[in-house]
């Protein structure tokens, strides 16, 4: 059985990083272990959330667990402290996994403002360029690569070709529904050609842990040996059905479901 790594932020709420992660390999028939960098929690009354960073010291002994194991590939999502990003990038380079996919997850409804955070040419040129595969969405991409915003497919492939130059093998852009068209518009660039995948936007608010899942989902196709261009597609149409089966969380949040739904995975 294929064994993937996770590395990133644990949600107690159960919707995205880690959670999303460990639902969406299991469903692909991959066996995953974890490193959580950070956890994040909810006040009961306004769902505000608050990060909390793991020491270092036991953020590099999870790392250090998974040495003993041989790896199909590494997913890394959040990191939110500099020491534990160099402790990070000093892993990677030690392992050098086969099929490592970064999700560089930046721009999310927790602000991390602090100086312990990493300067972005330092995590483009120190983990990106690492990275067999990146999957930022919009407006990611837009702080990755110095734009105010990304607003229309012929900017995605800008962006898209401004990150591939630091030697990514496959960059994927992700829009949600943050295009005001009504499609989920998601981007692979591979060097060379520009794919488009698009389809119809779901109406719903329950959609927390999407962009998770579509990159968990894109990194097991891959160890599958499965073609880029294929993986995409099927990770989009897996993420859709996530959203289909969605669950109610409380009033304020629904989180996508990966579990029993009709999506026929391959074995």
């Amino acid at each position: 059985m294929n064994k993937i790594l996770s590395i990133g932020g644990s949600d107690t709420s159960g919707g995205g990083g880690i959670e999303a992660d460990i639902r969406t390999f299991e469903k692909y028939n991959i066996f995953n272990l974890v490193a959580i960098e950070n956890i994040v929690t909810m006040a009961p009354q306004t769902w505000a959330v608050t990060q909390y960073t793991v020491p270092n010291h036991l953020f590099a002994s999870q790392l250090q667990t998974a040495v003993a194991v041989d790896l199909a590939g590494i997913k890394v999502g959040m990191v939110s402290d500099v020491d534990n990003f160099n402790t990070l990038v000093g892993y990677l380079e030690s392992v050098k996994p086969s099929a490592l996919l970064v999700d560089p997850v930046m721009a999310t409804k927790l602000s991390i403002d602090n100086d312990r955070t990493v300067d972005l040419e330092t995590y483009k040129e120190k983990l990106l360029a690492k990275a067999d595969i990146i999957t930022p969405h919009i407006l990611e991409a837009a702080m990755l690569t110095g734009v105010k915003s990304i607003n229309n497919v012929s900017e995605m492939k800008v962006a898209a070709e401004n990150l591939s130059s630091y030697g990514i093998k496959y960059v994927v852009i992700k829009s949600g529904s943050r295009f005001d068209n009504n499609l989920a518009t998601d981007m692979l660039y591979d060097g060379t050609t520009f794919e488009i995948f698009q389809r119809e936007l779901i109406a719903t608010d329950y959609n927390h842990g999407a962009g998770c899942t579509f990159s968990a989902a894109i990194l097991a196709n891959i160890v599958k040996g499965m073609p880029i261009h294929e993986g995409v597609l099927d990770a989009k149409n897996f993420t859709f059905q996530s959203i289909e089966n969605a669950v109610r969380v409380n009033q304020f949040v629904g989180h996508v479901w990966q579990g029993e739904n009709d999506h026929e995975t391959t074995k």
